[in-house]
């Protein structure tokens, strides 16, 4: 397993992490500042997962 492949792994489990915790904290309606910090997390983690796929795919042409 090269070094791509654990940095993409590792990006996946905090995902994976991430999101069982905000679905774990649903409220009533209003967004909280612990679940706002939660959707930017989920954003963030996805963003950088996304951008870590592509430039393996680019690598590998």
């Amino acid at each position: 397993m090269n070094k791509q492949s654990r940095i993409i792994g590792v990006f996946v489990l905090l995902l994976i992490v991430s999101v069982g915790n905000f679905s774990r904290n649903l409220s009533q309606g209003n967004i909280r500042t612990v679940d706002f910090l939660n959707i930017w997390a989920i954003g963030a983690i996805s963003g950088l997962l996304i951008y870590k796929v592509i430039e393996l795919i680019k690598k590998n042409k």
